[in-house]
């Protein structure tokens, strides 16, 4: 079972993402009564139209997490138009730290997959407070920040975002790193491709095009939604026997 934490719109949107990919039951906790029950319950209908057959259910009860082998942590505020990750930083970490406390009851053995802001603050707090292994802690950061890379390597260079292979580390914010030597376009390196200059303007894209899209509709949703999908396929996969 898959559960996430918290049904706002970055919740809600990882839930039909993952609904959609069938992968497993799906539980949504949130603390706003109904919330999470009538996110499930149109959820339900709607991979139904796809015949897909998981069970998607709602709870305000963090008991019902019980027995999850991933656990998604979507709880806590957002950023508005010109704040920064770290702006969210004292108003989030007292709900991680709620929340946190609350999977380490309830669900001890599962692997814990962050996405509230500030990413790798809150990955942090998450990984002190539940006392889990390091590798069964993670932040989303990576998959969502290499497909934004991907997406303006391939716009700057007019190829498939397919054919290209993004590498990016550190944090989830403004000291990103994207590295030209392992960031692959069919194979070649984007640094045989790309002059510095051209690469720091790809660079500069993708650290500020968060903030281009809180400003333009009031929050990211889709891109972190199917970034989360994507390390969630992968950890269950790599899990399958």
């Amino acid at each position: 079972m898959i559960s996430i934490i918290g049904s706002g719109k970055i919740g809600a949107n990882v839930a039909v993402h993952l609904a959609l990919r069938g992968l497993d039951d799906l539980t949504l906790v949130d603390v706003v009564q109904g919330l999470p029950q009538g996110e499930a319950m149109d959820i339900q209908h709607m991979i139904s139209a796809y015949g897909i057959d998981i069970e998607v259910r709602g709870s305000n009860d963090y008991k019902d997490i019980e027995g999850s082998d991933l656990v998604l942590v979507a709880a806590g505020f957002g950023r508005k138009p010109g704040q920064t990750r770290l702006d969210l930083m004292n108003s989030n970490a007292g709900i991680i730290r709620d929340v946190s406390l609350q999977i380490k009851k309830y669900a001890p053995e599962c692997t814990l997959v962050m996405i509230t802001n500030p990413l790798d603050v809150m990955t942090y707090v998450a990984h002190k407070l539940t006392g889990f292994e390091r590798h069964r802690v993670l932040g989303m950061s990576g998959t969502l920040d290499g497909a934004r890379l991907r997406y303006f390597v391939a716009k700057e260079l007019g190829v498939a975002t397919s054919s290209v292979t993004p590498m990016i580390i550190g944090e989830h914010g403004e000291n990103m790193l994207p590295l030209a030597e392992y960031t692959t376009v069919g194979g070649i390196p984007v640094s045989h491709l790309l002059t510095g200059d051209k690469f720091a303007q790809v660079i500069s894209s993708v650290r500020g095009v968060a903030a281009e899209v809180i400003a333009r509709k009031g929050a990211t949703i889709h891109g972190p939604a199917a970034a989360v999908t994507t390390l969630v396929e992968a950890i269950v996969k790599a899990s399958t026997p």
